[in-house]
């Protein structure tokens, strides 16, 4: 779990990716709380975000709550790492906000990510489904379809103090899979490709946005073979190099900065 904290444009602005495969409800809600305490801010301006890689844990304290009423086991739900976790990372956070550093300059860069992301549903000539491409898709006649449409770019957003960078924030879209149902916890090929970036740039704190994806995954690129998540990474990787030696720098102080919050309620 990666935070980064903006200070001095009103309340704190929180900002947080957790390597998990979901946070959601009650969990979603004491996550922010949390957070938000440790900063001295309000709930509306924490952002926590599960980059939804499958081995990873799961956070969802209405549905344990659930389940312990029914007499039923939580399994995945029960919570007692998660709840160490979140006091942990509202620890690090208080602790990490007695040494906040100037930001005198935001960056802006973007490049292309090749052969990672596809769509998985593959429409036939009626407009329906005609074949599935998982995040492993062990079928070549499958993979071979064409890579559909993608948002190709990975976009990255820094902070600098003068010429030293704080923190890089980058976006990409694709459900975050390469090969899965292990049960050993890891953060796939985007954690990996997090952590090159991180020691290629150590002075700053990366933090990556990923999601679940909806109609992309790896699948074209991808058939499941473990080889292939270093494959994956080293692609996203390269594509995070390009954008962050493409960044462009401006100067940017406080009241540059705002904090709007969108309501959107699904159909």
């Amino acid at each position: 779990a990666l935070c980064d904290a903006l200070l001095g444009a009103g309340e704190p602005i929180v900002l947080c990716a957790v390597d998990w495969i979901g946070i959601a409800n009650g969990g979603h809600d004491a996550f922010v709380a949390a957070l938000a305490q440790a900063a001295q801010t309000s709930p509306q301006r924490v952002a926590v975000h599960a980059l939804h890689q499958h081995d990873a844990p799961d956070c969802d304290f209405s549905a344990e709550e659930i389940l312990k009423s029914a007499g039923l086991s939580p399994a995945q739900f029960d919570s007692r790492f998660q709840r160490d976790l979140i006091a942990r990372l509202a620890a690090a956070l208080r602790e990490g906000l007695q040494h906040a550093q100037p930001v005198t300059h935001l960056g802006l860069g973007d490049a292309r990510v090749e052969k990672v992301a596809s769509n998985r549903r593959i429409l036939g000539a009626d407009g329906k489904v005609r074949d599935t491409r998982w995040s492993a898709t062990t079928d070549p006649k499958v993979r071979a379809e064409p890579e559909g449409l993608i948002d190709p770019l990975v976009s990255l957003v820094s902070f600098w103090n003068g010429e030293q960078p704080i923190a890089v924030l980058s976006y990409y879209a694709t459900h975050p899979q390469s090969y899965y149902r292990t049960g050993i916890p890891n953060p796939d090929f985007p954690g990996v490709a997090r952590f090159l970036r991180q020691m290629a740039v150590p002075a700053a704190l990366h933090v990556h946005f990923d999601g679940a994806g909806g109609n992309i995954t790896a699948g074209k690129y991808n058939d499941g073979s473990r080889t292939n998540r270093l494959v994956l990474a080293e692609r996203l990787a390269d594509g995070m190099r390009r954008a962050w030696e493409s960044t462009r720098r401006q100067p940017i102080a406080a009241s540059d900065v705002n904090w709007r919050v969108e309501p959107v309620t699904l159909p």
